[in-house]
């Protein structure tokens, strides 16, 4: 695979190969599901509004923290310190925040669709395109245990060196989700490196 890169009339594009492709479309379809299970309000809606204040939903009552580690990453406590104001603040975003990851997801997914091989991100879209995939590193790094840039690099190391003939099922899964984990970070990092490139770009004086 290859990074996104800036493209004239294209905004960011990056190359995926077809394996790549459908690992990432079922990485999203994952985390789709996980976003949506046990929504407050009844679920995220098929059809979500692009208007943001039509899709604000509030629940009436508490609303349960996440059991899901990955998800709790996704949708943190508000404050450790203040379980009251964590549990005020869950209940009047929670389901906001739902549906905003939800319409991000939806978006990378229809981007890589398109990704036969070039994964096309226009530049009106990038932000919400950069969020899903933070989000879905997220996801793998809980998955995977990373806490620290040491526990990210020992990933890289891992996809990076050479491998027994033979592995047994545990260490081909973690290589498996440590390459998703790589895959993801080098798409996340080098959109958002370009979009920052463009915000320096657009904000200097003229020469």
């Amino acid at each position: 695979m290859r990074g996104f890169r800036p493209e004239d009339g294209a905004g960011f594009v990056a190359l995926l190969d077809p394996t790549e492709r459908v690992v990432l479309l079922d990485v999203v379809d994952e985390v789709l599901a996980l976003v949506g299970a046990d929504a407050p309000g009844g679920g995220i809606p098929e059809d979500v509004p692009d208007d943001p204040l039509a899709s604000v939903r509030v629940s009436q009552g508490p609303v349960t923290p996440p059991w899901d580690p990955a998800l709790r990453r996704l949708l943190p406590d508000a404050s450790r310190e203040d379980t009251e104001l964590a549990a005020e603040f869950r209940r009047l975003t929670e389901a906001d925040l739902r549906v905003t990851k939800h319409r991000n997801l939806l978006r990378l997914r229809a981007a890589l669709e398109g990704a036969r091989p070039e994964l096309v991100v226009v530049a009106s879209e990038a932000e919400q395109v950069a969020a899903a995939l933070t989000d879905l590193r997220l996801v793998a790094s809980e998955r995977l245990g990373v806490r620290t840039d040491a526990d990210a690099d020992a990933l890289y190391d891992l996809v990076g060196r050479e491998h027994d003939d033979d592995p047994d099922d545990s260490e081909v899964s973690q290589r498996f989700l440590a390459t998703v984990y790589v895959v993801l970070s080098l798409l996340q990092e080098s959109l958002v490196d370009l979009m920052l490139a463009g915000l320096t770009e657009g904000t200097a004086p003229p020469p």
